[in-house]
């Protein structure tokens, strides 16, 4: 049973107004050689970065810091929402904005899904390793943001360039160890109108040092998002740069996503 206990409210990302309510289904897990499986999502309503193209508002805030758009809501809510979707056979996701950000209420909804024994998931930017370290043993799955080369990270982070770079390397090390302690990790990498080959093949050479079976990337088309002017990429020419990695470097999972629909998503 959980040990812990939080007496505060929590910042959550609604999906329609209504918390926890958001389900996807993890396509990654047929690369993997596993039933594909929906995934209830958790969105925590605070993150330590700010991109400018989150698809959540993430670099929009309120003065407390949390995102604009989410609400407060007692654990005790959160923890009803993931008894329903234990009962629907979901595996429930924590996501964000960033779980890193809630690290304490993390584990203890970890704890609580391990007790009714439930699957758990986390997505997260990947730059707390000690975090994801925490985490493994709790998750059967993570989403890990490789969001562009070092030297442009501080850029799609909205960090300073030394502290970009830095990030980009606590992702490597966060996809490392939960990958290494039997994780299956689905690094996302964001491909942009500027993205070349040689971008992606330096992604690639820095996975390429920690790559084991239980590793896939997604390259996901990046869309237009109000307020950021980064312009997007043929869907074609992202194909065509994934299989180039992928006859390069045969042992690569990789595949690319387009839309949430199973049409959009493709394993190379």
């Amino acid at each position: 049973m959980v040990e812990r206990s939080l007496d505060h409210k929590i910042p959550i990302l609604t999906h329609e107004g209504v918390p926890c309510s958001e389900v996807r289904p993890l396509y990654f897990y047929k690369a993997m050689g596993e039933e594909v499986v929906n995934a209830r999502i958790i969105s925590f309503g605070k993150c330590n970065l700010s991109c400018p193209y989150c698809k959540r508002d993430g670099a929009f805030r309120n003065t407390d810091g949390s995102i604009v758009g989410s609400e407060e809501f007692e654990l005790a809510e959160i923890l009803a929402r993931i008894d329903n979707a234990i009962r629907d056979n979901q595996v429930i996701r924590l996501s964000g904005g960033d779980p890193v950000m809630f690290q304490e209420e993390s584990i203890v909804i970890a704890d609580y899904i391990r007790s009714k024994k439930g699957r758990l998931s986390i997505a997260t930017n990947g730059s707390d390793p000690k975090f994801c370290g925490e985490m493994a043993k709790y998750v059967e799955c993570a989403a890990i943001d490789l969001k562009d080369i070092p030297s442009r990270y501080g850029l799609r982070t909205n960090q300073t360039a030394g502290i970009g770079e830095e990030l980009f390397y606590r992702s490597i090390r966060s996809q490392e160890i939960l990958s290494n302690d039997g994780v299956l990790v689905d690094t996302r990498t964001p491909v942009f109108g500027s993205t070349t080959i040689d971008d992606l093949r330096l992604m690639s050479s820095n996975l390429l040092k920690i790559w084991n079976s239980n590793m896939f990337w997604t390259l996901r088309v990046y869309s237009p998002v109000d307020g950021c002017d980064w312009q997007s990429p043929k869907p074609d020419s992202v194909i065509s740069m994934a299989r180039q990695l992928k006859l390069e470097s045969p042992q690569l999972k990789i595949g690319m996503r387009a839309k949430w629909e199973p049409s959009g998503f493709m394993i190379l």
